[in-house]
C-alpha cells in the first residue's frame, strides 16, 4: 500500500492543476484560421484525470523500483520534472490532435527540447552515459521508422501519418529509450495496436469510413504509456 502513496499524492495534485489546463483547451485558441469554425470538441472533463493518471504512472516506474536499480535520486528527480513536462505536453496535444488532427509545432518543438535537455542532465548527475545515448538512437529509430510510414501514406495518397506523428514519435521513443530497449520497442509497437483498436471500433460504430481518418497521435501516446508501466514486469515473468 505505501508503494502508492507517492503516486496517488501525484495524481491529486496534477489533476487538480491540470483544471485550468482543460479550461484552455476548451477555449481551442491553438486553432489555426481555416480551423476556427471547424465543430466545438465539447468539455475537455477527461484532461485532469489523463493528466493525473499519467502521472502518477511515470512517478511509480520512476520511484517505486528496488534501491539497487536507482543510480541516485538526483538523476529521479530530474527525469520525474521532465517527463511530467512531457506528460502535460502530450495530454495537449492529444487533446488537440482528437480536434483538429493536427500536432502543432509550438508546443512539439519545446517539448523535444526539454526532454532532450532533461535527458542530457540526468545523465551528468549520475544516470551515466548508457541509458542517454540509447535514449537518444530509440528516439532516432522511432522517428525514421514513422518517416517511413509517412511517406508510404503520401504515397499512396493518404496523409493518415503526418509530421507531426514523427516528431511525436521522437519524442517517445527517447523518453522510452532512457529505461530500456524493452520499454521502446513494446512502447511503439503497442501503439500499433491500440490504434488499430480504435480504428476497428470507429469503423464499426460508423463513426469513420474506411477512407477516413483518425487522430493516431493518442494511440501513440498509450501505447507508450504501456511500454512504460509493462515492458519491466513482462521480461521479469519471461526470465
Amino acid at each position: 500500500m505505501s508503494e502508492l502513496v507517492l503516486p496517488g499524492v501525484v495524481a491529486v495534485l496534477v489533476a487538480v492543476l491540470g483544471i485550468p489546463v482543460a479550461r484552455w483547451l476548451e477555449a481551442t485558441t491553438y486553432r489555426k484560421p481555416d480551423e476556427v469554425d471547424e465543430p466545438y470538441p465539447g468539455r475537455r472533463w477527461w484532461v485532469p484525470f489523463a493528466l493525473g493518471l499519467s502521472s502518477a504512472a511515470v512517478v511509480h516506474r520512476l520511484w517505486q523500483v528496488p534501491d539497487d536499480a536507482l543510480p541516485g535520486w538526483p538523476v529521479s528527480l530530474v527525469l520525474t520534472l521532465t517527463l511530467l513536462v512531457v506528460v502535460l505536453a502530450c495530454v495537449c496535444l492529444a487533446a488537440m490532435d482528437m480536434d483538429v488532427h493536427r500536432l502543432p509545432d509550438r508546443i512539439m518543438w519545446p517539448t523535444m527540447a526539454t526532454l532532450g535537455g532533461g535527458l542530457l542532465l540526468a545523465a551528468l548527475v549520475g544516470g551515466g552515459m548508457e541509458p542517454l545515448v540509447r535514449a537518444l538512437l530509440a528516439g532516432l529509430a522511432a522517428g525514421a521508422f514513422y518517416l517511413l510510414l509517412a511517406l508510404a501514406s503520401l504515397a499512396r495518397g493518404s496523409l493518415a501519418l503526418g509530421l507531426g506523428d514523427v516528431k511525436l514519435a521522437v519524442v517517445l521513443g527517447a523518453g522510452l529509450g532512457w529505461f530500456g530497449w524493452a520499454e521502446a520497442v513494446l512502447g511503439i509497437y503497442s501503439g500499433f495496436i491500440v490504434g488499430g483498436v480504435i480504428a476497428l471500433v470507429l469503423l464499426v460504430s460508423r463513426r469513420v469510413g474506411l477512407k477516413g481518418h483518425f487522430a493516431y497521435g493518442p494511440s501513440m501516446m498509450l501505447g507508450a504509456l504501456a511500454g512504460l508501466l509493462l515492458a519491466a514486469p513482462a521480461l521479469g515473468a519471461w526470465a
